[in-house]
């Protein structure tokens, strides 16, 4: 009789123990980028460490290493003749790339270099076009891209990794539109952008389920932008379940052949 009431109550007793264990385990024991300041939801969007002043008129700058693409939108064929070189992007548009010197320039078939660090990318497509229009080209219309300004996108969408940001516009809900969307394991209360400084970065928390963050001007998307969409509680609980089951499958196993081999001892 006590070697039943053993055998009943310490399957019962494992599993309460895993229990304990699991509701202790930290909220989104799964989540990537944890951060202090992480909570269940924002309002709409929240900035933490906010840095960079915000305008209409934002744009990503052109800096020393930054690779250009850069198109005659009239006939690139006027600025560059060795279509090997050329590559597409953006809709099958022609664009051909060139890499901005540590001096700030870009060095470019028949007008030589031309400073563009520090300008946004419309200012250089200005000023690549005087250049050209001074050598007679026939009224240029010179497109610029920056190739190498991109996002980082992690956690519960259609497709994580890299996205160029090919306009001055693109926002937060682009981002998540291009990746697919997010998945339906995503905590849309809690979206997170880190940007800036990697050591102290900016932190803005955004509340999908809040309509208004499409209006707001930080979640305008800049060049290296890191955005997180974390996994749901309930999806994380599950995961962390599922490991404690299998904890409790070979703990039971371990028990019941102790207890058979007391039992044939006794």
């Amino acid at each position: 009789m006590k070697y039943n009431k053993l055998y009943l109550t310490t399957p019962f007793l494992i599993g309460l123990v895993a229990l304990l264990l699991s509701s202790c385990s930290f909220r989104n024991r799964q989540a990537l980028l944890k951060t202090p300041y992480d909570a269940d939801t924002v309002k709409t969007v929240r900035v933490i460490n906010g840095t960079v002043a915000d305008s209409e008129d934002y744009y990503n700058l052109i800096k020393p290493e930054d690779e250009l693409a850069i198109r005659n939108v009239q006939d690139m064929r006027l600025i560059v003749r060795d279509a090997q070189t050329s590559t597409n992007i953006n809709n099958q548009q022609t664009f051909t790339t060139f890499k901005v010197n540590a001096n700030g320039e870009v060095v470019l078939p028949k007008v030589g270099n031309i400073k563009v660090a520090g300008l946004n990318r419309t200012q250089a497509a200005a000023e690549i076009q005087k250049a050209y229009e001074a050598k007679e080209l026939n009224a240029p219309l010179i497109d610029v891209r920056i190739a190498n300004a991109y996002i980082v996108v992690l956690g519960e969408v259609g497709k994580q990794g890299k996205y160029i940001i090919d306009r001055e516009d693109y926002e937060l809900i682009d981002l998540l539109a291009d990746a697919g969307g997010v998945n339906i394991n995503a905590n849309r209360k809690m979206v997170r952008i880190f940007r800036g400084d990697r050591a102290n970065p900016e932190i803005i928390q955004v509340n999908l389920n809040d309509y208004n963050f499409i209006k707001d001007p930080k979640l305008k998307l800049r060049a290296k932008d890191i955005v997180y969409v974390e996994p749901r509680r309930i999806a994380s609980s599950s995961q962390n379940f599922q490991a404690y089951s299998t904890f409790i499958q070979v703990g039971l196993v371990a028990v019941n052949t102790l207890l058979l081999i007391y039992n044939i001892a006794k």
